[in-house]
């Protein structure tokens, strides 16, 4: 069976396991199945982009985050890569659509995620005490990019490719296809639309195709990234005494992540539906 597949299946069976639990105030042994949940969606999604192997979810362990660490590297290198090369290119680099890239703040934006993230490492432990203010901050900013990914999926649903925006509309996809963030379907799409005729039908299909993938990817990717963050100490945390800090002891219905649990289950059931879908959708029927 497909791997991908399978990580789904699983993700989807811990969550009922939560569900389960919790129900029955078993909550360290929920927050565990809560965090193995959110640890097989987030490979799940990574292996179905053809982004790691089975060997690289294996070097992940329970640390999902560092799949989203990975990725910001890649994409870090790829940027001072072009920074390099356009330093030798003055006259490219002062055009308005080089300007518009912003290669510079783009690598200061990695920078800082990649603090964050050693941040998040160095808190394991203190994570598992995450603050009611810092749940909310967090469930608010991924239903913010939702709301911002559901707004753009109604406009890209209502795009019309017309004669007269045809050229221009073509123009400005192959800009937005140079920027390096873009994944390889982007490039495939790119190759054939300079191989091959379209009728104006068949192109916006295909620009509809592009943008609504990478809207539904980050829609789920932000979720599941926060999520993985939340969860980072309950693979160890839930299951084993440490010093004086015993499971039993710890995980009651005041501590604030109990609390919260609710909420996170059903944040990570609309995510597996999401990205169940997407995988039907992107990369099930892609290997067909």
């Amino acid at each position: 069976m497909d791997l991908v597949e399978e990580y789904l299946k699983i993700a989807k069976k811990d969550l009922k396991a939560t569900k389960i639990l919790y129900e029955n105030k078993l909550y360290p042994q929920s927050l565990f199945y809560f965090a193995q949940s959110v640890e097989k969606a987030n490979k799940a999604l990574a292996l179905g982009l053809n982004e790691y192997t089975e060997e690289d979810m294996r070097k992940v362990n329970h640390d999902a985050t560092r799949i989203y660490k990975d990725n910001i590297i890649e994409l870090k290198q790829k940027y001072e890569d072009l920074s390099r090369n356009l330093n030798r290119l003055p006259e490219l680099k002062n055009t308005d659509f080089i300007k518009n890239l912003g290669v510079e703040d783009t690598i200061k934006g990695f920078n800082g995620a990649l603090k964050q993230h050693a941040e998040i490492q160095k808190a394991k432990t203190d994570l598992a005490f995450i603050s009611p203010r810092e749940i909310r901050e967090i469930l608010i900013k991924i239903s913010k990019t939702e709301k911002e990914m559901e707004e753009g999926i109604e406009n890209v649903k209502n795009f019309k490719l017309t004669e007269n925006n045809l050229k221009e509309t073509k123009e400005e996809l192959f800009r937005q296809l140079e920027n390096p963030k873009n994944n390889d379907f982007a490039y495939l799409l790119k190759k054939e639309l300079s191989e091959t005729k379209f009728t104006i039908q068949e192109l916006e299909i295909l620009i509809k195709q592009m943008y609504l993938q990478s809207l539904h990817y980050i829609t789920i990717s932000t979720a599941l990234f926060y999520l993985a963050v939340i969860t980072l100490p309950y693979s160890v945390s839930t299951r084993y005494p440490k010093g004086d800090l015993y499971p039993t002891k710890i995980y009651n219905r005041r501590l604030p992540i109990v609390k919260k649990l609710p909420d996170l289950i059903s944040l990570q059931s609309k995510t597996l539906i999401r990205l169940n879908k997407y995988c039907t959708k992107y990369i099930f029927n892609q290997k067909q």
